[in-house]
């Protein structure tokens, strides 16, 4: 019994495991999604080009924790409501903008 409760065990957790790996990551929002997105939430502090505190010389990773978690006073957290793919799109678009 213990024999058949273990391998029933280990085939759901390959099962799982090679579920997960199959489906991989949600894709990246588009360029427009990113675009309408920015108009929605970002413009109005920082600008049609972005030109207002935000600095594209930093690191994706340093823009894309910014936006998570929120910059205080002003900037607030944007994890919950966009998440890491619309994040990371985002942070593409605002460096073109300044190009």
């Amino acid at each position: 019994m213990k024999n058949k409760r273990w391998a029933i065990a280990v085939l759901g957790s390959a099962v799982l495991a090679v579920a997960f790996m199959t489906t991989g990551p949600t894709p990246a929002a588009s360029a427009a999604d990113a675009a309408a997105t920015y108009k929605a939430k970002c413009v109005a502090c920082h600008g049609a080009k972005a030109e207002k505190a935000f600095n594209p010389a930093k690191s994706d990773a340093d823009l894309l924790n910014a936006m998570l978690k929120g910059v205080k006073p002003k900037m607030p957290a944007y994890e919950k409501s966009l998440g890491a793919n619309d994040s990371k799109a985002l942070v593409a678009y605002m460096k073109q903008l300044r190009k």
